[in-house]
């Protein structure tokens, strides 16, 4: 998931269920069944050819139908507000010992104030088993513990709600003034709901909306997390297959390869619907993405077809996801090794919550902030108070440069940790510092050294000197995603410090060993889980071993980010993107060009929000976010900051 880092920064800019239940199964005709099983085959269809060749040998010693395969049937409601599901779970016993329990979870219940899904019933095919059902997690006991090998079929009626999203509140201008409330109200409430479950302008998303197997820990299911920052989400390689059920004309975006499209007209006054089958064989996640009004551009890059889905009157931006989709896909082919898919989907949705994007395997979904907009909205009317004369856009296409990096970012996930797996929550540096370098080695590639120095000026170490701004203290990149606090030094140090170790690794070990290394690791890792220091362990062979274990301590484990990334300055932070306008932000909030400091801005901001300890919210409603994506309110809200200076 990419965090926006740049809305970090205009947030600077601008201010300175425990419900148990019991399933049983029946006997007769369900026995029968026990004994069937899925065939693997064709579920590989998503896979480029050579994968599928190579697809018993990357999961090895496992079966192929040894890997849990999710069968859905999803219908979306025609006003997008709900959703009805029925899963089946294929699964089988591969820890080498008995399983008195399978544990489930259902991670989109586990954010926000209520949970959003309900199971209304479940069982077991085949077979006799009792299941409890809390909030986020799911117990299933057989009747008689599960044999090393064994197999079980879980069957599970989900029904859920997708939260409306305001369009204002989904813009980028929203989303600032809601991270300016979540950091006056102390960070707590909302983190980890970015509007994976939600419609907005037409647009659906059905992301965590299934159950999947829990992962294990030192021989235990994790049923609960101590942390909902950062991504919530099983890691493990599994199957899908899927039938999903839209409103008449939507269009669908789906992880896998659609295998059957068609469209089923109303009737005797019945509206009619799109029906869309697909399959996604060896992927870690699964997610639905449809819009009313969805255009879609496609282009063909090396074997793959990419798809950018996007509304209408954001062709433009749209147009653009693709063109920089085409161009990383191409970049990471060449220098990480091949994509293993025959699709990828970028897809325009309404994310809240500070969310730039979210990878899903083959499926990518990129924030609406970045798609709307442009000089004559907010950021315009910013840029005019702030110096950048007359009909001017001082934010030098913040917006555009914003997109660009976070598609690039969220195409990189492909890789860390689509194809190669991590542990997300105990050590999120892995994939997340590694998709930061990946976007900054994307735009070196495409547009040179000079502008990939610049943007990870603005949109990578911007994360640690906002960070040091709000007074937090430099510290260790690789830790557990808990143990950061709070999303400030979550961000500051996951994605603003730690993907500097890799252009360090690079100039250390030289340009051909650094990307030889890469792709060897995604070799030996390929649809597996690779240990937290994998790549640095591969990269610390021969001469160069002292060096890269020095740089692995300095960047992973000690604080230098300093000296390193240069004293955190507000007017440095505003310059970087709006060159001589920030002037006029210091000025405004404080004086000088280096303007108020970040404590004295968030001082400020206290009563603009409606108190200081309230802030805005990331739940239904926005809190002070719903009435910001506009010229005047904009011109209020810097008025009151300037009339408090």
């Amino acid at each position: 998931m990419d965090r926006s880092s740049s809305l970090w920064t205009l947030v600077a800019l601008l201010g300175g269920l425990g419900v148990v239940g019991c399933g049983g199964c029946e006997d007769g005709p369900a026995a029968e069944a026990q004994v069937q099983w899925f065939e693997a085959e064709p579920l590989l269809a998503n896979l480029r050819a050579e994968d599928r060749r190579g697809a018993a040998g990357f999961v090895a010693p496992r079966a192929l139908d040894a890997i849990p395969l999710h069968d859905l049937e999803v219908q979306v409601a025609d006003d997008l507000s709900t959703f009805t599901a029925v899963e089946e779970l294929y699964f089988t016993n591969t820890t080498g010992a008995e399983l008195p329990t399978v544990v489930l979870r259902l991670y989109g219940n586990a954010v926000g104030d209520a949970p959003r899904i309900r199971v209304r019933q479940s069982g077991c095919v085949g077979a006799r088993c009792a299941i409890a059902v809390e909030r986020s997690a799911i117990e299933v006991r057989p009747a008689a513990p599960l044999p090393a090998g064994g197999r079980l079929r879980i069957r599970l009626e989900l029904e859920g709600d997708l939260q409306r999203i305001d369009p204002q509140r989904s813009s980028l201008l929203g989303q600032a003034m809601e991270g300016m409330g979540r950091m006056a109200g102390g960070g707590g409430a909302g983190h980890g709901d970015y509007g994976l479950l939600a419609h907005g302008s037409g647009i659906a998303s059905l992301g965590n909306f299934y159950a999947t197997v829990a992962p294990r820990r030192e021989g235990a299911w994790v049923r609960g997390d101590d942390s909902t920052l950062g991504d919530l989400g099983a890691d493990g390689i599994v199957h899908f297959r899927a039938k999903v059920r839209a409103p008449q004309g939507a269009q669908v975006a789906i992880t896998g390869t659609t295998t059957a499209e068609r469209t089923v007209l109303g009737r005797n006054g019945q509206p009619g619907h799109t029906e869309v089958e697909a399959v996604a064989g060896l992927t870690r996640n699964f997610a639905i993405v449809l819009g009313r009004d969805f255009e879609v551009a496609t282009a063909e890059v090396d074997g793959v077809t990419v798809r950018s889905f996007f509304l209408p009157a954001h062709r433009g931006p749209g147009e653009a996801a693709l063109e920089t989709a085409r161009h990383a896909l191409h970049t990471f082919h060449q220098r990480f090794g091949p994509y293993p898919y025959r699709d990828l989907e970028i897809v325009e949705a309404p994310l809240v919550g500070g969310a730039g994007g979210v990878e899903f395997s083959g499926l990518v979904t990129v924030a609406q902030m970045f798609y709307g907009g442009g000089s004559g909205g907010a950021l315009g009317m910013l840029g005019g108070l702030l110096g950048g004369g007359a009909g001017g856009d001082p934010t030098g296409g913040m917006q555009g440069a914003m997109l660009d990096f976070v598609v690039a970012h969220e195409v990189a996930h492909q890789w860390w940790h689509g194809l190669v797996g991590s542990d997300a929550r105990e050590h999120p540096f892995v994939d997340e510092s590694l998709a930061q370098f990946s976007a900054m080695l994307y735009v070196e590639e495409r547009f040179g050294a000079e502008r990939a120095e610049q943007e990870g000026r603005r949109q990578v170490a911007s994360n640690y000197h906002f960070m040091r701004l709000q007074g937090h203290a430099d510290g260790a990149v690789d830790r557990p995603v808990a143990a950061f606090g709070d999303e400030m030094a979550y961000a500051g140090l996951v994605y603003g410090k730690g993907p500097y170790l890799y252009p360090a690794l690079r100039e250390a070990v030289g340009e051909r060993a650094f990307f030889a290394g890469i792709r060897d690791y995604v070799r030996t890792h390929r649809f597996g889980e690779a240990a937290p220091r994998a790549l640095v362990d591969r990269l610390a062979r021969g001469r160069h071993a002292r060096a890269v274990r020095r740089l692995e301590r300095h960047w992973l484990e000690e604080s230098h980010g300093d000296e390193d990334l240069g004293q955190a300055d507000f007017g440095s932070l505003a310059g970087a993107w709006l060159g001589d306008g920030a002037g006029g932000l210091g000025a405004l909030l404080g004086g000088g060009a280096g303007g108020a400091g970040g404590g004295d801005i968030m001082q400020l901001l206290g009563p603009l929000l409606g108190g200081g300890g309230g802030g805005a919210g990331t739940g239904a409603g926005g809190g002070a976010a719903g009435g910001m994506d506009s010229a005047e309110a904009l011109r209020d809200a810097l008025r009151a900051l300037e009339g408090m200076r």
